[in-house]
Order: C-alpha cells, then structure tokens, then sequence
C-alpha cells in the first residue's frame, strides 16, 4: 500500500472515530484517538497488496478502535476550588425519594444563587423546600427602624412558588446578625420593637411561608440551661419566647412556628433538657407553637448517636410538636483518613441521622444548610475552626454541583435501608 492507500485507511477510521466521538458526546464523553502509529504501518506495506491490505486492515482496525476510544479519553479540567474527586453519578433526585417517604428535603440559599443557571435547574429537582439564608434574618430585612428590605426575600419566595416549593421563614427573633439599632434599644422598646417587627414580616408574607423559626437559640451553650445571656432579648424575661410566637401567630395564623437550636439533638445534655422543658412549657400554657427545629450542624468528633437523636425526636413529637432536622451539615475535615474514607464515614453519618427522621413519624422534613461545599458557612475561617481542621466538605453537592456519596446515605435512609 502507498501514501495514497494509507491516506484512504486513515480517512476511513477517521470518519469511524468521527462518528463514534458524535455519539459519545450525548454521553458527556470526549474520546480523542490519533493514528501516527496506523500511518507508518500502512506507508511501509506493498502496492502490489494495497486492496487486499486496506480491507483486513478495516477489518481488524475499526473495532478495535472502538474499544480504544471508549477507554482513552481526554484529561479532564481542573476541579472547581470546593469540589472533590469522590462523586457518584448517575444518582437519584432527592426530592422524589423525600416524597415517597412523606418527607420534605430542603437547601437553604441567598437569593443571588439563583442567579445561576445551574442552580436553579438543581435545586427544585432535589428539594421541595427553601430556607433563606440570610434575607430574612433581622438586620437584612429591617436595616433601621420600620425600613424594610424585601428584595432578597421575595426573590426566593416568589423561586419557591414557581417551583412547587414549601417556603420556610427564617428567622424572626435572633440575638445574632440583629440589627444595631434593635439591639441597643432599652428592654421595654426592644420588646415593643420585637413584636412590631414580627407582625410586619410574617405578615406580609401570610400564606406564603409555610413555617416559621420564630425564635432561634434562645438558650446558653454549656451546663447551665439558661437563657444566654448574650442577647438583649434575655433582659425581657423568659416569656419574650411566649410573645414571640403569639405575635407570629396573629400575624400568620396557617404557618408552622417553630423553636430553633442547635446543639439540643440528642438526649443529656444540659442545654437538650432546657430546650425540651421550654418546649413542654410553651405547650403546657397554650402558646401557639407547632414544632422545634434540630439545626443538625453535626461535629463528628462528638455527637450523639443517632439512637439518642431518634428518642430525642419521639418525646418532642410525645407532646405533640411536628420535629424537623433545619441545618443540616457534615463536615468531614477531622474524620480520620483518606479523602474517600472521610466521604464514606460522611454518607454513614447522614444516612443514620436521616434514618432516625424517618422512622418518628412527626420528624417531617430535613433540610441542609446549603447546596455545594463552596456555599457551605464552615468555608469562612472563622466560622470553620468550630469544626477542626478542613477542608470541610459539608454538604450534598461538591463546588462543581456534582453528587458526592452522602446524597446516597440520604436516599438510602428515605427508601428505609
């Protein structure tokens, strides 16, 4: 064969790999093959057997280069910063699993995320439900007094609507992110201005806020069972938490209200037995409260297990209060290992958490505090040192929005195994 045979052979696989590489890109594949060596081996064959040649060449050639292009790919790019090599695809959707177990799952989001394409397709076919981050957090929706800040928050209101998506308020009275002006008022206007604040923000969203955290960590960390005292609202007296949830009541009679903490999943401690006797309280005088919220931000190197977190769950929902997980995250930095063992120990953790949910019927929804690792709040410094050493990981979906293997411990605890 000379150039000219060896120039048709190589046309002819390339338009077999031009064909093979067409249908492979359906698939997300790249398959690039080059053929210097196939070039030399023909240039150097015979005229004289130059059809001959051409035909077993083909013949023996083209599948074997089918089965090279499906095994030699090009290099992938570089990861997003945030993103990890230990995902799983192809995964389930979240949200149909949570339906099929009588459960919602949630993200909570600022509202400029949505200004990304790929968040908006991601979010409303793995959650039916949404919590603001931040947008409705005092100090964002009431900067000075009665001026009120809307935008971010009806941004994600009016997201979940289109997209058949429970809408959870958070959160109406919190001693943090607390706008400056609030927190220096004296005790007697700082009450005045809590209740006219709740009535303005439940209000304009009744009806189309679902559930609210009414009052968020009210209680002191460590052994004392207090109210912390740290925040303005502990000078009023522990029944601020009573007037809170009344006001939020008139002002949006259908919503769920909800008391919100973190650090109270399990059973034993002091500030898990203050939060259930504050609970039993609210119930036992008649205030208008539904449900508490386990934020869930799980610190692996001690947390209770999850047989503790599903008794804990069964004696709230004994009184009678609906229990929802409201910010949930695993950090992986501190467990021990390889990356893929940190990850798997992740999807075990989770998954047993879930579990513990779904096996106590008024545990109705489980919602994780943020949608890839890059959003999580434990990539800011500060914040992430609670935790140990990182890098974190936390969440659901790793920074370049792909499935990680703790979406399947939480498909795996919402289909009951």
């Amino acid at each position: 064969m000379g150039r000219a045979g060896a120039r048709y052979l190589v046309n002819q696989v390339n338009r077999e790999r031009d064909q093979f590489r067409a249908s492979a890109a359906s698939y997300g594949t790249c398959c690039d093959v080059r053929l210097p060596t196939v070039i030399a081996m023909t240039a150097t064959t015979s005229t004289a057997a130059a059809t001959t040649s051409r035909h077993r060449a083909l013949k023996l050639l083209l599948p074997a280069f089918t089965a090279a292009s499906c095994l030699i790919q090009k290099a992938a790019p570089a990861p997003e910063s945030g993103s990890t090599s230990a995902v799983v695809s192809p995964v389930a959707d979240l949200r149909p699993a949570a339906e099929a177990a009588h459960r919602r799952v949630g993200t909570a989001l600022m509202s400029g995320r949505l200004d990304d394409p790929r968040v908006r397709t991601l979010v409303p076919r793995n959650f039916d439900s949404l919590t603001p981050e931040n947008e409705m957090k005092w100090e964002s929706i009431e900067p000075a007094p009665g001026v009120f800040s809307y935008a971010g928050a009806d941004k994600l209101v009016a997201f979940a609507a289109a997209n058949g998506m429970r809408m959870r308020g958070h959160t109406l009275v919190w001693h943090s992110q607390l706008a400056p002006w609030a927190r220096s008022l004296p005790p007697a206007e700082l009450r005045a201005a809590m209740v006219k604040h709740i009535r303005a923000v439940a209000g304009r969203y009744r009806g189309k806020i679902a559930a609210w955290d009414v009052v968020n960590e009210a209680l002191a960390d460590g052994p004392s069972g207090e109210l912390r005292g740290d925040s303005p609202f502990t000078a009023l007296g522990p029944t601020f938490i009573d007037e809170a949830f009344r006001a939020a009541h008139e002002a949006d009679p259908d919503a769920q209200l909800f008391y919100n903490d973190y650090e109270i999943e399990g059973e034993g401690s002091a500030k898990s037995e203050a939060a259930f006797a504050l609970c039993k309280r609210l119930v036992e005088a008649g205030v208008p409260i539904s449900g508490v919220g386990l934020q869930m931000h799980v610190d692996p190197r001690h947390w209770p297990p999850a047989a503790s977190i599903q008794r804990n769950m069964a004696r709230y929902a004994g009184l009678g209060l609906r229990v929802e997980i409201t910010e949930m995250d695993v950090p992986v930095g501190e467990i021990p290992g390889t990356l893929d063992q940190k990850l798997q120990r992740q999807r075990e953790i989770a998954h047993d958490i879930v579990a513990a949910c779904v096996a106590v019927e008024r545990c109705t929804a489980i919602t994780f505090w943020g949608l890839t690792d890059r959003d999580s709040w434990l990539e800011d410094p500060h914040w992430g040192a609670l935790r140990g050493r990182g890098p974190h990981r936390a969440l659901l979906f790793d920074g370049a929005y792909r499935p990680k293997p703790i979406v399947l411990g939480v498909l795996d605890a919402l289909a009951g195994h």
